[in-house]
């Protein structure tokens, strides 16, 4: 089974189905909660949290910066419905 990856990607949102659309802004929502519980429990995700303190604000916003990326990314799958006339 061959798959197109290039379907999936941001620039091709308009050739996705409204169902594939609809899959990937779950999904996306998934991966927010997990970063948003990475910043919220930072030593869970790294053993040396504690031991290396300098690299805490560039780890955190590493994830933030993610989070924002998704976000934008469900903001556009929400737009193309929207363009569609089509809801959640």
């Amino acid at each position: 089974m061959k798959f197109d990856l290039q379907l999936f990607a941001e620039d091709a949102i308009e050739n996705q189905t409204s169902n594939q659309l609809r899959k990937g802004i779950r999904s996306l929502k998934k991966k927010i909660a997990i970063h948003q519980y990475k910043i919220e429990h930072p030593w869970e995700s790294y053993s040396d949290w504690f031991d290396e303190p300098g690299r805490q604000p560039g780890r955190i916003k590493h994830w933030q910066k993610e989070i924002d990326n998704m976000e934008e990314s469900i903001q556009n799958r929400v737009d193309e419905l929207t363009k569609r006339g089509e809801s959640l």
